[in-house]
């Protein structure tokens, strides 16, 4: 092995350390520094469940420190009965409970038997029945492009032709899910319809990350692997005037390709969805919830930040316009 001298080591160590920082740096801004960018750091993000990270790169800093503001307020803990918290509290101390897999497991599995007996031949024609519903709402959208409906159907055909094949009620792959379900509620922070509805951000952020997780596992088990899908993710810009970009990521589901079409809009240097950006909006832009509902007190921003997202810049509102309905 080569001796460097202590001088040159210093340096390697210093430009490693200068390295890491640039790229951390980069990591933390929101946006993305060219559209390319901006799609595949979502994606990550999602792969990653990192639910916040996701927020932050969505939003610039204004509306981010904006939604953090909002955040819980608007929430009706009135609108839930007494037995509704005691079926829920009941539910999350069963789920959460030393060896619940197999405390469930007992449970369920006669059940199981039976309803594999009565339901196993009848499934695949009910979620073909699903399948044509879904299809149809997505004809019938008024929110959708000619083209983003071909989209959508693709990826509901995809997604229809694997789940009328699999099998739901095989009893190994219940049991490996219940798995999932019981470990990722004992990852919660709450136990009661009380705390989960009236966590602080930060926690509420940590438990949809784990929600999100729990989910691909589940998934996985029926051989659908998101972050398998989304590692696939092949980004082409098709336009960029230098405002507004049109991306598309081809991912490979299950062998066959599917497409989606994201367009970004440039602010402050950075681009974002526009999509995501405008309906954020719109949510920041209603009124605030009554005074009376609490709100967390770690939902804290700078001051003046609520008022930054009043309204989108030109480039958002040219870039809506132009969306054919």
């Amino acid at each position: 092995m080569p001796k460097y001298p202590l001088r040159a080591l210093l340096l390697i160590l210093v430009l490693l350390a200068l390295t890491a920082c640039s790229r951390h740096a980069e990591e933390t801004l929101p946006g993305g520094s060219t559209p390319q960018a901006a799609v595949a750091d979502g994606y990550k993000l999602l792969r990653d469940n990192d639910i916040d990270g996701l927020y932050r790169h969505a939003l610039p800093p204004a509306d981010y420190a904006a939604m953090r503001v909002r955040w819980g307020q608007g929430r009706d803990l009135s609108q839930f009965s007494p037995a509704d918290r005691a079926q829920f509290a009941k539910m999350m101390t069963l789920l959460s409970a030393p060896g619940a897999q197999q405390l469930l497991w007992v449970e369920i599995k006669p059940k199981l038997l039976q309803a594999r007996q009565h339901y196993q031949a009848r499934l695949p024609a009910m979620l073909g029945m699903l399948r044509t519903m879904a299809d149809t709402g997505v004809q019938r959208s008024t929110q959708l492009t000619a083209a983003e409906k071909v989209q959508a159907l693709t990826a509901l055909g995809v997604l229809s032709a694997w789940a009328e094949k699999t099998d739901w009620l095989n009893p190994d792959k219940v049991y490996q899910v219940l798995g999932v379900l019981t470990g990722t509620a004992q990852k919660m922070s709450f136990h009661t319809l009380n705390e989960a509805l009236s966590m602080p951000y930060p926690e509420a952020m940590r438990d949809v990350g784990h929600l999100w997780s729990g989910v691909k596992q589940a998934l996985d088990v029926y051989g659908l692997s998101i972050n398998t899908i989304l590692d696939t993710a092949q980004i082409k810009v098709l336009s960029d005037d230098g405002n507004v970009a049109v991306v598309r990521t081809t991912f490979d589901v299950l062998g066959t390709p599917v497409t989606r079409d994201n367009t970004l809009i440039k602010q402050d240097g950075r681009w974002y969805d526009r999509d995501t950006l405008l309906h954020w909006r719109a949510v920041l832009a209603k009124p605030a919830a009554p005074a009376s509902v609490a709100r967390p007190a770690s939902a804290v921003a700078p001051a003046g930040a609520a008022s930054t997202h009043r309204a989108a810049t030109p480039a958002v509102a040219a870039s809506a316009r132009a969306r054919k309905p």
